[in-house]
């Protein structure tokens, strides 16, 4: 995806639901990178203005309160971890920005009682290298936010939906509310439930996005371009992958047992035919290693593994390699995979 220039018509398609999964994911990936004065965060600036909106005053006020400042703020709470948003929003990353108007303006708001309403404050939760922060929503969902994981959701759920914005991973137990769907939007994908169970891998920089659910049922939804939206209806034991690439659906099966498991939600390592790529990366953000894979072949093969016994590193990686095609080496603090050569 390294290939894709940002640019201002690619922003605006962004924000119009006009991009690609691909550039979607890519434009995600940037946003989150830019810090407050980056030189090309002045894109912002003139995409707003003609972003359509159905009401001009709203997407107004919207626009002022969140483009103050586009970082995080220098202080953070005990525990290095959990912000909460100002009425003025310090925005997580400029994606948010999108997110924020799709949910006060495009899902079914009426214009003159959300006029009269103050704008609800908004809650950033950011999970770090290495971390795990679990959190309670105002219907009593609860998230359990994994490592290097962005969690934004209103400080209370005003009109017909209960909407929050994942990048990353959560394990999320939804509050069941018939009269007021709970949806976890990410990219172009959003995941509509009542009351459920399941687990959501998003991380802009995998090659896919996957959903695996546990209880109760959920709808996917995937904007694939304007007016053209892809749908899934899921059952327990189902797991959907989106392909970053193309953004194609794959619904398959797989054993809910592990994420069953009495305290383990927090600590599991559960890779449902997961490419390797990925699955180091993921090992790289939770457990905050550096491993380096050396042959780009390798990280296409895909494994089916749980390890909820609190197994190590290295026995993790044993089991990857238990037919001894790849060499591992330990070069300081940094792992190095390659494929091993046979003379």
């Amino acid at each position: 995806m390294s290939d894709i220039k940002i640019t201002q018509e690619l922003l605006e398609a962004y924000f119009n639901d006009r991009c690609t999964e691909q550039e979607a994911s890519m434009v995600e990936h940037w946003m989150a990178m830019q810090k407050q004065g980056d030189q090309d965060l002045s894109y912002l600036n003139v995409i707003f203005d003609k972003i359509d909106q159905r009401n001009d005053k709203l997407a107004d006020r919207a626009y002022r309160q969140c483009a103050r400042e586009l970082e995080f703020p220098e202080e953070k709470a005990e525990g290095g971890t959990l912000k909460k948003m100002r009425p003025h929003i310090l925005w997580a990353c400029a994606a948010v920005l999108a997110v924020f108007l799709t949910f006060h303006f495009n899902q079914h708001v009426n214009r003159e009682k959300e006029t009269a309403l103050p704008l609800p404050e908004l809650v950033d939760i950011y999970a770090a290298r290495g971390c795990t922060e679990t959190v309670t929503l105002p219907d009593s969902t609860t998230i359990i936010l994994k490592s290097g994981s962005h969690l934004i959701y209103p400080e209370r759920f005003d009109g017909e939906f209960r909407k929050i914005w994942l990048s990353g991973e959560c394990y999320a137990s939804v509050t069941h509310d018939e009269a007021k769907p709970f949806i976890l939007s990410t990219g172009n994908t959003h995941i509509r439930v009542l009351g459920t169970e399941f687990n959501v891998k998003a991380y802009p920089e995998d090659s896919e996005a996957e959903v695996a659910l546990v209880k109760g049922s959920v709808i996917i939804d995937k904007q694939n371009a304007p007016g053209s939206v892809q749908s899934i209806s899921m059952a327990p034991g189902n797991v959907v992958k989106i392909d970053h690439n193309n953004g194609e659906m794959h619904i398959s099966e797989f054993d809910i047992d592990p994420y069953t498991m009495e305290g383990k939600k927090e600590s599991a390592f559960i890779f449902l035919n997961q490419r390797f790529r990925d699955i180091i990366s993921e090992l790289n953000r939770r457990l905050d290693v550096d491993i380096i894979l050396k042959d780009d072949s390798i990280g296409e093969r895909r494994f089916y593994s749980y390890f909820v016994n609190d197994e190590s590193l290295e026995e993790m990686l044993e089991t990857f390699n238990s037919d001894g095609s790849m060499e591992i080496v330990k070069d300081g603090k940094t792992i190095k995979i390659n494929t091993k050569t046979t003379l």
